[in-house]
């Protein structure tokens, strides 16, 4: 069994792996960048570093996430960089086990690809969000050169 931050987005119960999370913020305030996904809230300055915010719920739901006191961010280690995923709700930190309930999925050709695995805990199924999905390089390039080209533009 391995240990899980486990989130709400939509309804639904997510969860991303302890160890790639490096922290657990209250943040509603971003910095927009022009010409980025729309599930890129924009930016957070944290600890004199600019943070990618991806909204969960509009990822994966193409709805945005409302903001209230509840929402928080979760900075997640990705392909050795800080990202932040912004939710509805943290629902705690929980060890939980993996079921068998995707292979069902796939041999139904109903598979997502942000669904890692499906965890079980206690009577609540919950997805383990894939973090490539959530980050993969196609979408995360523009924030990226947005990113380095505010870098730049902060230098000069």
């Amino acid at each position: 069994m391995e240990q899980y931050v486990v989130f709400k987005s939509h309804g639904q119960y997510f969860a991303v792996l302890v160890q790639n999370v490096d922290r657990i913020i209250e943040a509603n305030q971003f910095i927009l960048l022009p010409e980025v996904s729309d599930f890129i809230l924009g930016v957070y300055e944290y600890q004199e570093k600019m943070i990618p915010i991806v909204d969960v719920r509009q990822k994966l739901f193409k709805q945005y996430t409302q903001k209230t006191e509840e929402s928080k961010v979760i900075l997640c280690q990705w392909e050795e960089q800080l990202l932040g995923l912004y939710v509805e709700d943290i629902d705690g930190i929980s060890f939980m086990e993996e079921t068998q309930y995707e292979e069902g999925l796939v041999r139904a050709a109903l598979k997502q690809g942000y669904i890692e695995k499906f965890l079980k805990l206690e009577e609540k199924i919950v997805m383990r969000l894939s973090m490539d999905f959530l980050f993969n390089s196609q979408q995360e390039t523009p924030a990226m050169v947005a990113l380095e080209d505010l870098s730049l533009a902060e230098e000069a």
